[in-house]
């Protein structure tokens, strides 16, 4: 594309699949979120430099409201009230700065995090101790 921001009609007409996949890759590289797990939390980095921190222990309340949440708005106003709640109002305001795709790839992350969590606790993760019925068959 040229340097002009608005494409020209040859721009348009030259536009093919492989330089739609390949927009498409470096526009989510550039919302790409880091994350990692340390304390009682989970930290991420925004592209932006900014940093936020979510709980590992979630209420059974905020679980609740999390996983009945259905539109991509409810799950924004969900995030910046856990935001609010465990790392005040500026990181929340800071998040409603964030590209809308940085919020949601937050939100991605932390449900995995915690499904991850989860299944570690219910002993269906390979780095969890044995279960307890496997005791049981093995004596």
């Amino acid at each position: 594309m040229s340097k002009n921001m608005t494409p020209t009609v040859e721009e348009f007409e030259a536009w093919t699949a492989e330089d739609e996949a390949k927009a498409l890759q470096e526009s989510a590289e550039a919302m790409n979120v880091k994350h990692i797990i340390k304390g009682d939390g989970v930290w991420f980095l925004a592209p932006k430099g900014h940093v936020y921190k979510l709980p590992l222990a979630l209420s059974i309340d905020d679980f609740v409201r999390l996983s009945e949440l259905q539109s991509n708005s409810e799950q924004i106003q969900m995030l910046k009230g856990i935001l609010e709640a465990f790392a005040g109002e500026d990181a929340a305001k800071e998040l409603s700065k964030e590209p809308a795709m940085v919020p949601f790839n937050i939100l991605n992350a932390y449900g995995e995090i915690l499904a991850k969590i989860q299944g570690v606790e219910l002993g269906k993760s390979s780095t969890s101790a044995s279960s307890s019925e496997e005791k049981t068959e093995a004596e």
